[in-house]
């Protein structure tokens, strides 16, 4: 069947596409000085509710008549003088205050109506933009983080966002166009440092025939990994393919349901083979099949915080829990930069920031300096890799406050469970079901949630294990559900317990996951966290189990 014939079964509008037949974006933009000079009560509903979203203005309930503004930063990547004016704007409007997110980009907040064009004009000087980065549009495109630089990077992809990009963004003819919101992503690196599969569509690092380029996966959402489209497409042939997919998502793609409006939906009732027929119509030419995926090394982010790059230079990394950053750090990080000649910053997702291109005999001194004293990787392994969205403060879906939760737990497992350098667990944190901290596939991902305790409502999170982050991303399996927030850290507590205790040599959580969990049933190990956490302190002196096999798995061997 075409996919014609089947957009044809979803004949129903929902509400937002109604609204966009009736209205344009372009009255929102046009109208924006107007909201600034009269003020917030001046805003028209229609306007507040979905097109000022389509440039990354956000209203947000908690912090009545100030906004989010979510800024576009393509692959992560920021030169010196562009993070300086983001530090500047934050500082001058927004409370100094910045979210890293792990979409690659950063969040400013506190921001009032009246400010919103000057500060546009501040970005857009430097070569920034917000366009696009809400609603129905494509959406940040995301790639390894030290894209072009590091030593398993076979494909430099930023020119390639580049062109992507260029296809759509400002384009009236593609803004509030989609269904729904589209995500992308492309590495070319061996090493998958980007949650590569989380997307609707991605393009990772491959080799067909001699010559490297990239395997398709589309389809992914929160909760789904992309599935292989069986295409293989060259570095110069990735545009072609993506502006073609986009055009099938935005005729095709269901308009009814705003639950079920991704492309994964159309990908699930057309089936995938359909779909890719359809790209190669709109392309006008067929693309190969897939070749052999090259996306096969463990993620090696060195404990130290200094990654040797390729040319000879260092990647310095700045752990920044839960993205919690602020526009004075910012600007230090920018000064950092400049003083190193004028080295790159970018953003990961894991919600950190790195320095790129610093010669070893410069470390030293770069380390001394601020931010790098306050965001130090060397406090604690915990840190490293936690990641935490915006939660109940800032976002109107989130069901716990996230990111304090997040911070709170690492701080406990750091000194109820040390870890060594080298030592590593990732830690993920969504505040509800949406999944926006990606916890599904985290060693350890939380969900944020309601659970009860003596009839009262409190504070939750589901626990999750096994997420993967390697060849391709695999969701995690819940092993305990709505654990109140305060009893959560014990739980955890016997889990890293395990893994100090029967841990190989340079073995990761992740690895420890697969080598000793995969022997009992999700059912044992909760039983297991919750005896050793709950009835085994109660216990007399010396009354226990006799053997506990999250300790012990080297003895099962």
């Amino acid at each position: 069947m075409r996919l014609a014939e089947i957009t044809a079964k979803h004949t129903k509008r929902n509400k937002i596409e109604l609204l966009k037949e009736q209205r344009s974006y372009h009255d929102a933009l046009e109208k924006l000085q107007h909201y600034a000079e009269q003020g917030y009560g001046s805003i028209a509903p229609e306007d507040m509710s979905y097109f000022l979203k389509c440039f990354g203005l956000f209203d947000r309930a908690a912090t009545p008549e100030r906004f989010m503004l979510r800024v576009r930063i393509p692959g992560g990547a920021l030169n010196a003088m562009q993070a300086k004016v983001i530090g500047k704007v934050a500082r001058d409007y927004g409370n100094d205050y910045i979210d890293l997110t792990t979409r690659m980009q950063v969040q400013l907040r506190y921001l009032r109506i009246e400010d919103i064009p000057a500060l546009l004009g501040e970005l857009e000087e430097v070569g920034i933009t917000t366009y696009q980065t809400g609603v129905d549009n494509f959406r940040n495109i995301l790639s390894d983080p030290l894209d072009g630089h590091a030593h398993d990077n076979i494909i430099d992809t930023y020119p390639i966002i580049e062109k992507m990009q260029s296809l759509f963004l400002k384009n009236d003819a593609w803004i509030a166009a989609l269904p729904r919101k589209f995500n992308a992503a492309i590495s070319g690196s061996h090493t998958n440092r980007c949650n590569l599969f989380a997307h609707d569509c991605c393009f990772a690092l491959a080799e067909k025939g001699g010559e490297y380029g990239f395997n398709v996966y589309l389809g992914g959402k929160v909760g789904v990994l992309a599935e292989a489209a069986n295409v293989f497409v060259t570095a110069d042939e990735v545009p072609q393919f993506f502006r073609a997919l986009m055009q099938v998502f935005r005729d095709f793609g269901f308009r009814d349901s705003r639950n079920k409006n991704r492309l994964y939906f159309l990908i699930r009732e057309a089936d995938m083979a359909t779909v890719v027929q359809e790209i190669e119509s709109v392309a006008g030419r067929s693309f190969k099949t897939a070749g052999e995926s090259l996306v096969s090394l463990p993620r090696t982010d060195e404990a130290s915080g200094r990654i040797h790059l390729k040319d000879g230079s260092y990647a310095l990394q700045m752990v920044v829990p839960s993205g919690l950053f602020s526009g004075s750090a910012m600007i230090e990080a920018a000064h950092v930069a400049e003083e190193l000649g004028n080295a790159e910053l970018r953003i990961s997702t894991t919600q950190n920031l790195y320095l790129l291109g610093v010669r070893q005999e410069n470390i030293a001194a770069a380390l001394t300096r601020k931010p790098f004293e306050r965001f130090s990787n060397l406090s604690t392994p915990y840190f490293n890799h936690m990641v935490a969205c915006a939660g109940s403060e800032h976002c109107p879906f989130g069901v716990i406050p996230n990111k304090p939760d997040a911070i709170e737990m690492a701080q406990y497992l750091s000194e109820a469970v040390p870890l060594e350098a080298g030592e590593k667990v990732r830690m993920h944190w969504s505040g509800c079901v949406k999944g926006c901290g990606v916890h599904e596939i985290a060693d350890i991902g939380f969900e944020g949630c309601k659970a009860k305790v003596n009839g009262e409502t409190v504070y939750g999170v589901h626990i999750l294990l096994g997420g993967k982050s390697t060849l391709l991303n695999k969701n995690g399996y819940s092993v305990m559900r709505s654990v109140p927030l305060d009893k959560a850290r014990y739980y955890v507590e016997q889990l890293m317990l395990g893994y100090k205790a029967c841990k190989k040599t340079g073995e990761s959580f992740e690895q420890f996951e697969s080598r000793v969990f995969s022997r009992f049933s999700h059912a044992a190990i909760e039983f297991i966290m919750r005896w050793n956490a709950e009835i085994a302190p109660q216990l007399p002196e010396g009354a226990h189990l006799g053997f506990d096999p999250l300790q012990h798995a080297d003895a099962m061997e």
